[in-house]
């Protein structure tokens, strides 16, 4: 029974026993060469199966305890989980021995998850309802104030979701149509649609 709740919402392929999952999370700190907090890794890696709530609690502890990573907080914030050199060793020696595919996919996903978050950081978006619908406002600050500032009506909140996830994906490429059809600039025109990965 304990084993059945250990394994639940898991995935077949992905690592089977207590130790794959701690190389596994070894291996992904190692390669991301980021720290996660649990939230980030709970995020990422259950987002295909590979691992759940209570295998990921129970490998973070005991990796700790062992050395190979570090929980460090910082002003009240989550801690972080960071791979110490034990760490990295043990993500190299056992990597192999790791499924392929739940490696590559643990990886790709706290990549991506940290480049979501990352670009969250990077762009406002404030929502505000107004006559007959919302009046959406998408700025990419920088460090002089904002790089640009848009305020858009939507007469919906699907509408408003639907423009904040493509802003989102490709805030680089609404700037670059902004610029282009201010300036005219036909170089800049033959950017604008320069493919952004989507990330939402």
């Amino acid at each position: 029974m304990e084993q059945e709740i250990f394994r639940a919402g898991v995935r077949p392929g992905s690592p089977g026993t207590e130790d794959e999952v701690k190389m596994l999370l070894c291996y992904v700190l190692s390669n991301l060469e980021a720290s996660m907090s649990f939230e980030q890794l709970y995020e990422a890696l259950s987002e295909h199966g590979i691992i759940n709530y209570f295998e990921l609690i129970r490998a973070l502890d005991r990796l700790v305890e062992t050395g190979h990573l570090a929980a460090k907080e910082h002003s009240g914030a989550p801690a972080r989980y960071a791979v110490t050199p034990l760490g990295v060793q043990a993500g190299k020696e056992f990597e192999k021995t790791l499924p392929f595919a739940a490696r590559e996919k643990a990886l790709a996903a706290s990549r991506r998850l940290l480049e979501r978050q990352r670009r969250l950081s990077e762009v406002r978006m404030e929502q505000t309802p107004c006559e007959g619908g919302f009046m959406l406002e998408l700025a990419i600050p920088d460090e002089w104030g904002e790089l640009l500032a848009l305020r858009v009506f939507s007469p919906s909140r699907e509408e408003c979701e639907l423009f904040k996830r493509r802003f989102l994906n490709a805030p680089l490429t609404v700037y670059k149509g902004v610029m282009a059809l201010l300036t005219g600039n036909e170089q800049v025109l033959g950017e604008i649609f320069t493919r952004e990965e989507p990330l939402f």
